[in-house]
């Protein structure tokens, strides 16, 4: 990102975690969600993982859909008469359930529950496919992404400055 002189800063979640794991996963939503709800301004760096010392294509892949998401929360929601239904809270009471309620009904249709790794299964589609593990269809997509990346223009003088960097911190 240095190279691009575009600023970023580190909410990789690069401490916790061994990639796209259940741990990692909590700190790239705290990170990215607050990221954009309090308007950092920068481009997180994602990827990173045992401090940074390892990098993991599948938590890049991961980290994008987190923001997809978070920018998708960030777009805020409606709070009116309608949205909050009074009336019906009203009516369910204290301890009740609003599974079922006319809104909720109404409106779970609208929601955008897409995801671009994880397709939504049943559980007999999910079972029809073998039982898929989460970590093994993220590996799989992030593996169909890297299949059909082309290299930057400048791809070439990347990797020359990489090896001289590397060259000179080993000898």
């Amino acid at each position: 990102m240095a190279h691009y002189g575009l600023p970023h800063s580190g909410t990789s979640g690069s401490a916790p975690g061994w990639g796209a794991d259940l741990t990692a996963s909590g700190t790239l939503w705290m990170n990215h969600l607050t990221a954009f709800l309090g308007k950092v301004g920068l481009a997180p760096f994602v990827g990173g993982n045992f401090d940074s010392l390892v990098f993991s294509p599948a938590l890049v892949v991961y980290s994008e859909e987190v923001i997809r998401q978070a920018r998708f929360f960030k777009q805020g929601f409606v709070i009116n008469d309608e949205s909050v239904a009074l009336d019906e809270i009203e009516s369910v009471g204290p301890g009740g359930n609003f599974l079922i309620s006319e809104l909720t009904v109404k409106y779970c249709r609208e929601i955008d529950f897409s995801n671009s790794i994880w397709p939504q299964l049943t559980l007999e589609k999910w079972q029809a496919q073998g039982r898929p593990a989460a970590h093994e269809i993220l590996r799989r997509h992030t593996c169909s992404l890297l299949d059909g990346l082309n290299p930057p223009e400048d791809h070439g003088e990347l990797i020359s400055r990489g090896e001289k960097y590397i060259h000179q911190i080993t000898t």
